[in-house]
């Protein structure tokens, strides 16, 4: 549940610099990578998995939203929204990479903090 919950919520995050036009792009990635760190040290087994799916949720989230804010004269068909999803997906797997060792480097630290604290 923890991982899930981890993952989720670093996602959630990531939505913001998506969301904002005018944050720069070295702005944006070092808030993808930190928020993958945060899952990475939630998520307590697997950090490295909690990080690079945190990345990828997080741009799912941000497609869905930005899909079903788009309106056409003709609508949004459920081609094209899948186009748009598979497209993005596939542009954010460098990043889930990165966010990988993000929440690896995430759970080194959280193992660090809990071996000093007994």
């Amino acid at each position: 549940m923890r991982f899930a919950l981890a993952v989720v919520v670093g996602g959630i995050v990531q939505i913001v610099p998506y969301a904002r036009a005018d944050t720069p792009a070295l702005l944006a990635i070092a808030y993808v990578i930190f928020a993958a760190f945060g899952a990475g040290f939630f998520a307590g087994r697997r950090e490295w998995l909690a990080g690079a799916l945190s990345v990828l949720v997080g741009a799912a989230l941000y497609g869905v939203t930005n899909q079903l804010g788009y309106r056409t004269g003709g609508g949004t068909t459920l081609g094209d929204f899948l186009t748009a999803e598979t497209s993005l997906l596939l542009g954010v797997v460098p990043y889930a990479f990165l966010g990988g060792l993000a929440g690896f480097g995430g759970g080194a630290l959280r193992t660090r903090v809990v071996r000093r604290r007994r």
